[in-house]
């Protein structure tokens, strides 16, 4: 298994490199040695989350990032992540691409 490994929400997290959708974060414990635990992965709204330091991110964000690591991840309507094929399960990263909105803004 390869790992890519980056930081959200200021912590360390590390993706699988074949499958998307095992994500886990490094968990620093008191009485017992610190390890990586799986994030477990929850839905609302059609749209797949994980918690990740007391915040939620959203998945398909994680796993661009992860890929493209000088990727600006901002929160804007012109930065938006699309599925290319349309299945909002598959978050591979052939599958996700940043949607070009030529400065336009779309509500």
């Amino acid at each position: 298994m390869t790992w890519i490994e980056l930081k959200v929400n200021g912590m360390p997290i590390r993706i699988d490199s074949v499958n998307p959708l095992l994500i886990q974060r490094w968990r620093e414990y008191v009485t017992k040695p610190d390890d990586w635990e799986e994030c477990k992965i929850y839905t609302e709204c059609g749209k797949s989350y994980i918690n990740i330091g007391g915040k939620r991110a959203d998945m398909a964000r994680v796993v661009y990032k992860a890929h493209n690591p000088k990727w600006k991840d901002h929160y804007s309507r012109h930065n938006i992540i699309i599925f290319k094929d349309g299945d909002k399960g598959d978050y591979s990263i052939e599958n996700l691409q940043i949607k070009d909105t030529g400065g336009v803004r779309r509500y």
